[in-house]
């Protein structure tokens, strides 16, 4: 099974598999945008740094 992790949007959780994620970035507002294969982007109320380091631990880990 891929692994998931978790991010925290403003109405609650999403998963993400690390391995789909093309980028993270900022947006204007200050939030998180994760950005996935095929185009789908997932928002978050974390930091992008935050969400980074739980992508990177999560690659390591493979």
């Amino acid at each position: 099974m891929a692994k998931l992790i978790e991010v925290k949007s403003l109405g609650g959780t999403n998963f993400v598999r690390p391995d789909r994620v093309i980028a993270v970035q900022t947006s204007p507002t200050g939030s998180t945008v994760i950005v996935m294969e095929g185009g789908a982007v997932v928002n978050s109320s974390e930091t992008t740094l935050a969400v980074a380091a739980r992508l990177r631990a999560a690659e390591d880990d493979s």
